[in-house]
């Protein structure tokens, strides 16, 4: 069993360790002694952490968090998580809902300057919405004005369908943003939707 296996998380109480930690898993990742799977679910771990230790933003730990997920791009290795950078924005995964890695998508390009995340949900409508108010609430996100403007007028439409949306289906969604549809020029942009089937959307777009 490597050190890498064994490492407490629980026990981890000062930055300076947590960066060693840090430190074994990206080179772990290098050297092909670690499984990808339990890499991901460690790194989840050391972020958590990382977040309950600190006081201020440190540069140094959150390179070398971007450098373990360069490495999972370098790898192939799908890696579907919150990135750390929307967690401290206090973005938050669903709770008790099943997390869909088949319609879920990561994207980190450094020479196109943005970082994509896509993470997809699902439960039954009501638990979904109410994740999705929670997870807004906690972010300081808003419900789209834009969207409410669309739902209006898709309501007082005479048609059933605009571009083959059943509009009664249109009117269950919810969209909650830190930006209007409309109003892309900012640095990070974050959203949590719900549509009629009960399917919650986490996406977060940074621009670097």
């Amino acid at each position: 069993m490597s050190s890498v296996d064994i490492i407490d998380v629980d026990s981890i109480s000062d930055l300076s360790t947590l960066e060693t930690k840090i430190t074994q898993i990206s080179q772990s990742l290098r050297d092909g002694t670690i499984d990808p799977e339990f890499a991901q679910q460690t790194v989840e771990k050391l972020q958590q952490k990382y977040l309950d230790l600190k006081n201020i933003t440190n540069t140094t730990i959150e390179d070398k968090f971007a450098t373990i997920k360069g490495i999972f791009v370098e790898k192939n290795i799908n890696s579907y998580n919150i990135p750390l950078w929307a967690k401290q924005l206090w973005i938050s995964e669903p709770k008790w809902m099943s997390f869909d890695i088949q319609r879920s998508r990561q994207t980190y390009l450094s020479s196109e300057w943005y970082d994509f995340t896509t993470l997809v949900y699902t439960w039954e409508y009501s638990l979904a919405m109410q994740e999705a108010e929670r997870i807004a609430n906690q972010a300081d996100l808003f419900v789209s004005k834009d969207f409410e403007k669309g739902q209006a007028l898709a309501q007082n439409t005479n048609t059933n369908y605009i571009s083959w949306l059943n509009i009664d289906d249109l009117t269950k969604w919810v969209v909650y943003l830190n930006h209007e549809l409309l109003d892309t020029n900012m640095e990070c942009l974050l959203s949590v939707s719900v549509d009629q089937y009960g399917t919650l959307i986490i996406e977060t777009i940074q621009y670097n």
